[in-house]
Order: structure tokens, then sequence, then C-alpha cells
């Protein structure tokens, strides 16, 4: 379980430091070319992994068609997911759009988990992604307060 754990924390650093680079590079080339370079690097790095490892017949036409069409619209998702990334984060904090990310990738979770695993459906865990949105709002909340009561103090500050 340990190894698990490592592998998850480290793809949740990995998919944070994806995502700022994403909106960095998207600030000086655009968000559709910022997210174009995230692809073809991608795909330059997925060849380079099949020529080490010797599956060059994944990439043949015989192979291709023996996989479902279906399984094709996770890259187009991808794409979409990755722009609208970039775009959320750049009007929010990189943690408010991690968070928000997070709450769209546990409830469809929960559906596919149910749709191709059969699991049961479980209001506990809706009930967990609502703890994690109240815990979102009130940590918006905080900073709101806090970020006026600084005003405030800044302005009382002026005056005597």
């Amino acid at each position: 379980m340990a190894p698990y754990i490592l592998v998850a924390v480290t793809l949740g650093v990995l998919n944070v430091f994806n995502k700022m680079v994403n909106v960095k590079a998207s600030e000086y080339l655009g968000n559709i070319n910022g997210t174009l370079i995230n692809y073809i690097e991608a795909t330059l790095i997925s060849l380079a992994i099949i020529l080490c490892t010797g599956h060059m017949n994944e990439l043949t036409a015989d192979y291709i068609k023996t996989v479902p069409a279906y399984l094709y619209l996770g890259s187009i998702a991808g794409l979409i997911a990755l722009i609208l990334l970039v775009i959320g984060t750049k009007k929010s904090t990189v943690m408010v759009s991690t968070i928000v990310v997070l709450i769209g990738q546990l409830a469809m979770s929960i559906l596919l988990d149910h749709i191709f695993f059969q699991e049961d459906f479980s209001i506990l865990k809706v009930l967990g992604i609502f703890f994690v949105i109240a815990g979102m709002t009130s940590r918006e909340k905080i900073i709101k307060k806090s970020a006026a009561n600084s005003t405030e103090q800044k302005g009382d500050e002026g005056t005597v």
C-alpha cells in the first residue's frame, strides 16, 4: 500500500506542477499554442518510450484498429480539460483550481465506478464531495474576511 500512496502523491505533485507550467506557457504562447506544445512534447515522449520498450507494433494501423473507438475520446477530453484548466487557473489560484478539479474528478469517478465496475452507488461518497466543497467555501470566506480586515486596518493607519 505504501508504494501506491507514494506514487499517488507524486502524481498529485506532478499534476499541479504541470498545471503551472501550462499556465505560464499559455501566458507566453496563448492558450491554444501553450496547450499544443504540451501535446507535442507528450507525443514525442510517448514515441521515445515506445521505441525504447520495443512496442513498435502499437503504432501499426492493424493494432490501432483493435482499440475500441470510444477510447480515443480520452485524448480529446484531455485536450479540452487542459485548455479549460489553464483558463480557469489564470482566473483563480492554483489551490482553488486544483480543488475544483478534484471535486469534478471525485464526482465522475463515482459515476464511472458505477458504470464500468458495477460498484454500488454510495451516498457517503457524495456526502464526502459536499464536505470538500464546504471546506473550500469556508476557506474562501476566511480569506475574504481576512483581506477585508487587512484593508480596514490599512485605512485606519492613515487617519489620526
